[in-house]
């Protein structure tokens, strides 16, 4: 494998991983209301087994064609914008962005059914998040820099990074309270009292902190869930204040930049 095609393959895992593996769960959870109980009930036995694969095979390949669909509607914009941003839309990007796709859907039913598994998904979400939050800090001075005025491309890539965080955190935030399900100890965000759902309600109360609502109806009541909301609020509210604040100071094409 030469050297671009591994750092294509690389980009793509890290810009497409956790947002194809949150869809993937999406779908889970949309399959979770159509079937039986008893029937999805196998997926998370702690074993491996035909309905495991038939489901890993089948979540994979709806999330890779779901970043399919994304990359032909992205292509179509970028026909109609300047030439120099179709380079972003290349068929090496669009053909491992669809593998990761694949990749990221079967993970979370084969990584989801063993108690290992869920916790070596979250260290991997983990991991990609705090990679975009290095690369959202080396941005953030050509961003401040006096006198720069974004361009849409840079305000496309900072709410790709913020997506990113808020479908990560929604997965860490699921994760952690499953895991301490699992372990018989009080749950940090208690998402599954009342008989309520917990994917549902980790995106709820992700989405309610990043946008810095705060309701307060969901608070967290162990060290671990403290600290994580701590981390998410450090980095969700200084990103929503510096896109607001891109925002606000002006956004130009890249053809209007060049002229300035």
């Amino acid at each position: 494998m030469s050297k671009k095609i591994q750092s294509t393959l690389l980009n793509a895992t890290l810009t497409h991983y956790v947002p194809s593996l949150f869809f993937g769960v999406v779908t889970l959870y949309i399959l979770s209301k159509a079937f039986p109980q008893t029937f999805l009930s196998e997926l998370n036995d702690n074993s491996l087994n035909s309905v495991d694969l038939l489901f890993s095979g089948l979540n994979g390949l709806v999330v890779a064609a779901a970043v399919v669909i994304f990359h032909q509607r992205r292509n179509a914009y970028l026909r109609k914008t300047h030439a120099a941003l179709r380079t972003l839309a290349d068929r090496a990007t669009f053909f491992h962005s669809a593998v990761v796709g694949f990749f990221a859907g079967t993970s979370g039913v084969l990584l989801g059914a063993y108690n290992e598994g869920i916790i070596a998904l979250t260290v991997l979400v983990l991991a990609i998040l705090i990679w975009h939050l290095r690369t959202f800090i080396h941005y953030i001075p050509i961003m401040l820099k006096p006198g720069n005025i974004a361009t849409w491309g840079d305000v496309s890539r900072l709410l790709t990074t913020y997506f990113n965080m808020l479908a990560g955190f929604t997965l860490l935030n699921a994760t952690l309270e499953g895991i301490h399900l699992m372990a018989k100890i009080t749950p940090p965000f208690a998402f599954s009292a009342d008989n309520g759902d917990i994917f549902l309600n980790s995106l709820y109360y992700t989405v309610v902190t990043m946008t810095t609502l705060g309701f307060g109806d969901f608070v967290p009541q162990t060290w671990d869930g403290k600290l994580l909301l701590i981390f998410q609020c450090l980095v969700s509210y200084f990103m929503f204040a510096l896109v607001i604040g891109i925002i606000t100071r002006g956004v130009v094409r890249v053809q209007d930049k060049t002229n300035l």
